[in-house]
């Protein structure tokens, strides 16, 4: 049985909903009742780990956090708070939990200094942008200082994406079905992975990497669309003449590593793996918006690929990545 390490798992602290109800019942189902505590309970986290084989959580925030915050002070308060008390929570559990800090995007000057704190003082693996700053893509300049700060201090940035603005929800709304059929497909459905596929693609053709070679970053639910036309963003980026050092996909095979997001889907992660290999994926859950339960660990162990690409996959890769020895 391979160790089992999960790196895009959730908790929310208690707070003011501030999402619509629609966009709530869209991202916890059927039963937002078990989300919630799932995602709030640290010993009902442990007791499914226990159950289902998994060894560690990697946790991020997935409720409304300081990131987003347009006020810079209160932006930071609110991330500081919120990272603080993810690493009191943690520090009950030895070894069954790691963390990615949530960062306060209004500043990015302040967000790379909250990430370093979280990373020297917290014993935090990186951080978790999600979405679109204030509906900035992540290659606009002003947020280079936290990619730097993530080099320097050699940990990942994980690119999850966000909840989609009204005009992202109007692409998808039709007639001819209800507004929760637009609300799926704007998220989970298709939208959330649209946006944060062309995230990865803007960051790679920035040129991010030659100035950062030794950046990683982290993009789920199978690379976020992006690994299905990597030859093409080879032949394209190459017609443009793109200002890159190496090709399209030279850059993703490198940097970039992926999680199924609990997308256990057999179709996806053979391409994933003829693309990227296995160096350079990740196990993840989703936990708790998905509950994979005996798959988490039976869909890698049943898969036909030998023991040591299992071992890479299912924890060797994330312990070198997130330094979790």
């Amino acid at each position: 049985m391979t160790k089992i390490i999960t790196i895009e798992e959730h908790y929310q602290l208690p707070h003011k909903e501030t999402m619509t109800a629609a966009q709530q019942k869209a991202t916890k189902g059927n039963n937002p009742t078990q989300i919630d505590e799932l995602s709030m309970d640290f010993d009902k986290k442990i007791a499914y780990m226990d159950k289902y084989g998994i060894s560690m959580q990697v946790l991020s925030n997935s409720g409304p956090s300081g990131a987003m915050i347009p006020d810079k002070a209160q932006a930071v308060a609110a991330c500081q708070h919120t990272n603080d008390t993810l690493a009191a929570k943690i520090s009950k559990y030895p070894g069954r939990f790691g963390g990615f800090a949530v960062l306060p995007m209004t500043d990015p000057e302040a967000a790379a200094e909250e990430l370093a704190r979280t990373v020297n003082q917290l014993g935090f693996q990186g951080a978790m942008i999600a979405g679109l700053p204030f509906g900035h893509y992540l290659d606009e300049p002003q947020y280079r200082p936290i990619f730097a700060e993530a080099e320097k201090l050699n940990v990942p940035l994980y690119l999850h994406p966000g909840m989609p603005t009204k005009a992202d929800r109007e692409r998808f709304q039709s007639p001819s079905y209800d507004d929760r059929v637009a609300n799926i497909l704007s998220m989970a459905g298709w939208g959330w992975h649209e946006e944060a596929g062309v995230q990865m693609v803007r960051l790679i053709c920035s040129g991010l990497f030659d100035q950062y070679p030794n950046l990683h970053l982290i993009s789920g639910h199978w690379g976020e669309m992006v690994p299905n036309f990597l030859e093409r963003l080879d032949l394209m980026t190459g017609v443009a003449k793109v200002n890159l050092d190496r090709k399209f996909s030279d850059y993703y095979k490198s940097n970039v590593y992926v999680t199924p997001s609990g997308m256990f889907t057999k179709p996806q992660f053979a391409l994933t793996l003829a693309e990227v290999g296995p160096s350079h994926i990740i196990w993840s859950e989703d936990f708790p918006y998905v509950l994979a339960k005996d798959q988490v660990a039976g869909f890698l162990n049943e898969s036909i690929l030998d023991d040591a690409a299992k071992e890479q996959i299912g924890h060797r890769n994330a312990e070198q990545l997130l330094r979790l020895n």
